[in-house]
């Protein structure tokens, strides 16, 4: 990133939502209990799993000089924070059914202290970097597949999670642009995917079955074909994961190769937002 003059924005804004979630239906996800548990089983994820995020990139920040980068790195801040909040709005949803997410969610702050406690600066950023290309590439999936989307019966639902997809693709180059700047390098990031893909893949299986388990759904044979069909079926949601997963690991990687501005304008616009300012 080039150095930036006197007035410089962040490449993108943050936005506010508040949502309520307090009367959604229990299986929102086209009354289906497997998909509606996955997609409560990624939002455990994030009130801790992007505080460490920001926790990772703030940890460095006094070694970054450029100044753009600087103003990207406080919208960036300012974005997962909002995830965060609205995130934990969710447990609104969760407690109205009895769904404990919180007990996952807790999961998920025990781990990435365990991770902080053991590791360097540097290789919490290069995690971070990880998982905001899960985060990523997942996000573009779903603006990308709206024959998935729509399935999102509940419009404040499906609101949520395109409002988060296009802000994950917005700031998607942040954390991996500072690991650079710090001087970050190829083994290490790609021995952080490998083994954040492990610990991921892991969590999000352990996460689904007690989900199911507690709620009655685990023989529900029915569902779980739904499930896996949508997630791994010959059109499933994984299947264009692989590719932009891959790319990760090649040596001259950067995230914004894959170009998803259009795309991020055309979900702006049917969402209602404003296009983030020129730097």
């Amino acid at each position: 990133m080039t150095s930036a003059s006197a007035k410089v924005t962040a490449h993108f804004p943050v936005r506010r939502m508040d949502f309520s979630f307090t009367d959604t239906d229990k299986y929102w996800w086209n009354g289906n209990p497997f998909m509606t548990h996955f997609m409560n089983n990624l939002s455990s994820l994030f009130p801790y799993g992007e505080k460490f995020f920001v926790d990772s990139v703030r940890a460095v920040r006094e070694q970054i000089t450029d100044a753009q980068l600087q103003k990207d790195i406080s919208a960036f801040i300012g974005q997962e924070a909002m995830h965060s909040k609205e995130h934990a709005t969710y447990n609104e949803y969760a407690q109205a059914h009895n769904i404990d997410l919180h007990t996952l969610e807790l999961r998920i702050k025990y781990l990435m202290e365990f991770v902080t406690r053991f590791s360097t600066k540097k290789m919490n950023l290069a995690v971070t970097c990880a998982l905001e290309h899960f985060t990523a590439t997942m996000a573009e999936q779903l603006l990308k597949r709206e024959d998935i989307s729509l399935q999102m019966q509940d419009p404040r639902m499906y609101r949520l999670w395109l409002w988060h997809a296009i802000e994950e693709n917005e700031h998607k180059s942040v954390a991996y642009d500072a690991y650079q700047a710090i001087g970050g390098g190829y083994f290490t990031r790609v021995l952080s995917m490998a083994v954040t893909s492990l610990t991921f893949i892991g969590v999000i299986a352990w996460f689904q079955l007690g989900l199911l388990r507690r709620d009655g759904q685990l023989t529900n044979w029915r569902s779980w074909r739904y499930g896996l069909t949508t997630l791994f079926g010959r059109h499933g949601y994984v299947r264009g994961l692989l590719k932009p997963y891959l790319e990760y690991y090649k040596p001259g990687f950067h995230p914004a190769q894959q170009d998803t501005r259009d795309l991020e304008n055309h979900w702006r616009r049917r969402l209602g937002f404003s296009l983030p300012s020129a730097a």
